[in-house]
């Protein structure tokens, strides 16, 4: 019984995923398929590949793609002419009709810029929608962006987060879930946590706050009936991760203190040299979960393969890589650096309607086909960095994934990296927050930095990040503006009295 429903559900799911049109993904249908998931795990063990492969959605050819997204992208851009007093208007300056529009015509319409929808967030939002929630980003390049979403899309991105976590193993019902993401991430908070409780994993909602409160309650010992002893599951950002690493083997914290297995990273450019550094104070057994996802294009996910790339599925945006010149605005070759433009596609979008919205965040898209498992999605390196933050000189651009490898795999800088780099003639100044700035330290960061490729003309240790001329914003710093105190333990016995301020602050 359990799985003719598990299939009927996803016969339910595929169709919708391939047809896209109205509002096809019902309550009733996710929660089935929700439910007829953990029954077939609870009943037959964790899907396996070929069960992943199944669930992941249909396959398509080139040209079938092509086709699906052409007819979802015309269905959307003629909703944003008609019911959108943004579009409407551009739509009818351009004087195109979106009903007829071919892929040649796609690029005859610019790029919607963050600025234009940070001026006016309600202009995007449809006329026919019934906007529920709204959001904003967490403005850490920048003011915020408000955007608003429907019931109907929220219900959809919870259980379609849930299947997802459910088919990856990431979270099961016996997981205790601690969310150390800013309370100003409003949309990914409630998305998160809402699927962690439909799968029936228990959440811990606490925030950005001193590393060593945090760290104290991973350690915590629970006894809570059908729930694992520890915090198994953490969601944070890159540079918070840093900072418990950094406070954890500060305070002689060690693998055997926790029971973390799995660590969710994201907002934020993940380098390999924080996650080698991180399982020195979790273990060596912690997996990590990385993707690339944003408020203004949700629930567009980019998922990272077993090779490093980031993929997307083609059915739920049209994706484009356009040069960062923007005075050209066209795509860019395989291997070419330029920003992604993404067009989140119905039946997932229908209040806050964007078409070819510039995220301006930099990759490079990857030439198919690839021998990894997601091999049939397009696909992009990981981030490089906002393009705001990249430097361009005489020997080509800079990026801030090129600098923050080479930091974070050197033990003479504290986590996270705190640093800067701008342009100067032939290459790059670089600053960063150094242990020490010996001679010797100079010389091996300055190493590692042009074993990465960077161009470095001048390289400047300082020991506080108060000393950074330009430094690189960091969402670690967006920490709540008030903390707690855990029952019964107090400031000492976390190490915060032992810790010197000017320790604690970089």
């Amino acid at each position: 019984m359990v799985v003719a429903v598990f299939v009927t559900a996803l016969a339910q799911l595929r169709f919708a995923m391939s047809v896209g049109f109205g509002r096809p993904f019902s309550a009733w249908s996710l929660e089935r398929l929700i439910e007829a998931i953990k029954e077939t795990e609870r009943e037959f063990g964790t899907i396996d590949a070929e069960g992943v492969e199944l669930l992941s959605g249909p396959t398509l050819d080139e040209e079938t793609r092509r086709e699906a997204q052409l007819r979802r992208f015309r269905t959307q851009a003629l909703r944003a002419a008609r019911h959108t007093a943004y579009y409407e208007e551009l739509f009818e300056r351009l004087g195109l009709d979106p009903a007829r529009l071919g892929f040649e015509d796609i690029s005859r319409i610019p790029p919607t810029s963050k600025a234009a929808l940070r001026a006016d967030p309600g202009a995007f939002v449809s006329r026919v929608s019934s906007p529920q929630f709204c959001t904003t980003t967490t403005g850490t390049t920048g003011k915020p962006t408000n955007v608003c979403f429907s019931g109907y899309e929220m219900r959809t991105y919870i259980g379609l987060a849930s299947i997802a976590l459910l088919i990856a193993g990431s979270i099961t019902p016996s997981d205790i879930v601690q969310v150390n993401t800013s309370s100003r991430a409003t949309l990914g908070n409630a998305c998160f946590a809402g699927a962690c409780a439909k799968i029936g994993a228990m959440v811990r909602p606490i925030g950005l706050i001193e590393p060593p409160r945090t760290l104290a309650l991973l350690a915590e010992k629970h006894r809570i009936p059908g729930k694992k002893p520890q915090v198994s599951y953490m969601n944070a950002y890159p540079s918070y991760l840093g900072e418990l690493v950094e406070s954890g083997l500060c305070l002689g914290y060690s693998p055997s203190d926790f029971g973390l297995e799995r660590i969710g990273l994201g907002g934020e450019l993940v380098s390999e040299g924080l996650k080698m550094r991180a399982l020195r104070l979790f273990g060596d057994a912690v997996e990590f979960d990385e993707g690339y996802g944003m408020t203004e294009t949700w629930p567009l996910p980019g998922r990272r393969c077993s090779e490093g790339h980031l993929h997307f599925e083609p059915l739920t945006a049209l994706l484009e890589v356009l040069a960062l010149d923007t005075t050209k605005a066209q795509e860019v070759s395989p291997g070419e650096a330029g920003t992604i433009v993404a067009t989140p596609l119905p039946p997932y979008r229908d209040t806050t309607v964007l078409l070819r919205y510039d995220t301006q965040d930099v990759a490079r898209p990857i030439a198919a086909p690839s021998s990894c498992e997601l091999r049939d999605q397009p696909a992009t390196s990981p981030l490089l960095g906002k393009l705001s933050l990249v430097a361009r000189h005489e020997n080509g651009y800079t990026f801030p994934r090129d600098v923050l490898e080479a930091l974070e795999e050197d033990d003479n800088v504290p986590l996270p990296a705190r640093y800067g780099f701008w342009a100067v003639p032939e290459g790059v100044c670089v600053e960063v927050v150094a242990r020490e700035t010996r001679p010797s330290v100079h010389r091996a960061i300055e190493a590692r930095l042009e074993g990465r490729g960077v161009p470095v003309r001048e390289l400047r240790l300082v020991t506080h990040r108060s000393e950074l001329r330009s430094p690189v914003p960091l969402r670690c710093d967006l920490k709540e503006e008030t903390s707690f105190d855990l029952p019964g333990v107090s400031a000492t016995a976390l190490g915060l009295a032992q810790m010197e301020p000017e320790t604690r602050a970089v």
